[in-house]
């Protein structure tokens, strides 16, 4: 790569600080949504504890009324399965609560991290772009500040995402994982990825394709096979 002037080493600069400020930011909001979230779910979780307490107490009430009355009414075989149908309700009622609990549970954790993943998207999205441009040019000052997306990076293998493409890389097109900047590009036709896209892990979901392009920026040149795996590296 070629010399870079001090203009554009100042633009590379401020754009990494407006990305350290947007990442902060995104932090505190993710954490205001978890807080929130962790609220609730405790809410609930106290709600439906109470339930299956005061169920339980009825549960236990209710067997000592079954045997108190089958010790009474030993020729009464009709109350005693009727006290034994409610008994069994009751248990049935008390499994339904716990496995709503556990759902409730598990919905709040895949909303908050839905929540969370669209307030920092764009950052996610363009944030190894502006990694690899650091890496290309380390003359550049604020090279430094790539350690900064570290954390980014461990958020989001904790939450099950995985990145489609590697910037800069040539990939052939499709269309179930890549988003092109022309309507004509074809299937298989070789582009380059401009900015990664993500999917979740388990689900297979795209969450958002990687944007792609037929040429890359002016003085950018396509990333290698040694280079890609280099940056693979820095994000496993």
């Amino acid at each position: 790569m070629g010399g870079v002037s001090l203009q554009e080493s100042n633009r590379l600069l401020l754009l990494f600080i407006g990305c350290s400020v947007f990442f902060t930011a995104a932090f505190w909001i993710l954490a205001l949504i978890y807080e929130r979230a962790r609220k609730a779910a405790q809410a609930r979780d106290e709600s439906y504890q109470a339930s299956i307490q005061t169920l339980s107490e009825k549960l236990v009430q209710t067997r000592q009324e079954l045997d108190e009355t089958a010790l009474a009414l030993q020729t009464n075989r009709r109350e005693k399965a009727e006290l034994e149908t409610e008994l069994e309700a009751i248990k049935q009622q008390c499994a339904r609560l716990r496995g709503d609990l556990d759902e409730q549970a598990q919905q709040v954790q895949q909303d908050s991290q839905a929540k969370s993943f669209q307030q920092i998207q764009t950052l996610l999205t363009q944030h190894p772009t502006v990694r690899r441009m650091a890496e290309t040019k380390p003359d550049l000052p604020a090279r430094n500040v790539v350690a900064l997306f570290t954390s980014l990076d461990n958020l989001v293998k904790f939450w099950g995402y995985q990145s489609i493409g590697r910037p800069w890389e040539t990939v052939s097109y499709e269309p179930q994982l890549h988003q092109a900047d022309a309507e004509d590009v074809e299937p298989g036709e070789a582009v380059y990825v401009r900015f990664i896209g993500y999917r979740h892990g388990k689900s297979g979901q795209i969450v958002v394709p990687a944007k792609v392009s037929r040429t890359l920026p002016p003085g950018i040149a396509p990333a290698t096979t040694g280079e890609n795996v280099a940056s693979e590296e820095l994000l496993s």
